[in-house]
């Protein structure tokens, strides 16, 4: 095992099936025309209720609910039969055959001159609403896995990967920030998975990570590190302890600030998502969900009303309300005192929900593990797959 491995060979091939579920959201290289033999055009399902997945239970009925783009257009990746884009009447499946570079896709984001672009598992790749291109294929990204992708502000171009850590590309150069990480808790190269980028209203990005590594915040000069209490590492769910390979006191400190009120809940995040007070909200593998108003973190778990089981995606709908998906356990709002819980039994096309998007009209996207796609209205829920089977 790598130095500061903490999981045996069985825990680590689990942990790779997990991580593969959950993440399935230059240079003028590659351009690829769409073909113009309608036989090799993007498919299109236009009759009657609209469907996108043809398959169920497998790991291509991974859906991620990524982007809806300034001409209205809503995009889905999958974890194996591309993207698809839904126009309000009918989905359009986008393959290697149409020009993506790979059809196990992460993430989809519409950049400011209006390409979208896809971060998938053979790199990145972007189109222009007529051909993809593959860019960026240099050195140890010619085949990056890509995991998560955000353009700031001023435009640079920021991605997480599955090995490598983080890049920036701003224009020009390639910057890679995060790939020597070396606390004790980092479960190898092969795990440095970057999950979630968000820019908060100051300006400061944060990036997740499921490899152990919390959080970061980068101010445009510096990364800060948040991680758990000495307490979370003195006795781990996970079986992880810092005393198995160091003494506690002669390490910790070198890791945390013990007096600190800075302490996350968990030291793997899947998803950031920023309310519109300014707070951020933070979604744990096993400890629920914690809040951080730039001073101290709040926690939501099962004793403030709250399942606190693998946590994979928060957003912060229009009228104020904070959705959270969860893997077992369907979708959670709550609207600032009290939690609801939506299942199956009330419409849900699956409990194990990995992603949730608002469009413009105020709906809910939820995309499932291995079930397909469905949409909320505030009243009922709509399915989007062939199959309309629940679990």
């Amino acid at each position: 095992m790598h130095k500061g491995s903490f999981y045996s060979v069985a825990q680590y091939g689990q942990l790779l099936l997990f991580l593969l579920i959950f993440t399935i959201s230059c240079h003028g290289q590659g351009t690829t025309n769409l073909p113009k033999d309608s036989k090799s055009k993007p498919k299109t399902t236009l009759e009657g209720q609209p469907k996108m997945i043809r398959t169920q239970g497998v790991l291509s009925g991974n859906v991620g609910c990524d982007l809806q783009d300034k001409a209205g257009n809503v995009w889905f990746s999958t974890g194996g039969e591309g993207v698809y884009r839904y126009d309000g009447k009918s989905f359009t499946n986008f393959t290697t055959k149409d020009g993506l570079n790979d059809n196990d896709v992460s993430a989809i984001i519409e950049d400011k001159s209006g390409n979208i672009v896809f971060g998938t598992k053979s790199g990145l790749c972007k189109y222009d609403g007529k051909s993809f291109t593959n860019y960026l294929k240099m050195g140890s990204l010619s085949n990056a896995h890509i995991t998560c992708l955000l353009e700031d502000r001023d435009e640079n171009l920021w991605f997480g990967t599955m090995g490598t850590g983080i890049y920036r590309y701003d224009g020009k150069s390639l910057t890679n920030f995060l790939n020597n990480d070396d606390h004790p808790f980092n479960l190898g190269a092969h795990y440095q998975l970057i999950m979630d980028i968000l820019q908060d209203k100051n300006g400061n990005l944060w990036f997740s990570s499921w490899n152990g590594g919390g959080v970061w915040r980068y101010d445009g000069k510096s990364f800060k590190n948040f991680l758990p209490s000495a307490d979370y590492y003195r006795s781990n769910e996970d079986g992880r302890s810092v005393t198995s390979y160091l003494p506690v006191t002669s390490y910790l400190p070198k890791v945390i600030n013990p007096l600190s009120r800075e302490f996350l809940t968990d030291d793997m995040i899947f998803s950031i998502a920023e309310d519109k007070v300014g707070n951020l909200w933070f979604s744990s593998r096993r400890h629920g969900a914690c809040r951080y108003d730039g001073k101290s973190f709040t926690s939501f778990r099962e004793k403030e009303g709250f399942v606190s089981y693998g946590i994979t995606s928060i957003l912060e709908d229009k009228k104020g309300n904070i959705w959270l998906a969860t893997d077992k356990n369907g979708v959670f709002r709550y609207d600032g005192k009290t939690f609801k819980n939506f299942t199956t039994k009330d419409g849900l096309i699956n409990n194990s929900v990995r992603s949730i998007l608002e469009d413009k009209a105020g709906n809910l996207w939820f995309g499932t593990r291995s079930f397909g796609l469905c949409r909320y209205n505030g009243k009922t829920f709509t399915i989007f797959s062939e199959n309309e089977a629940r679990q």
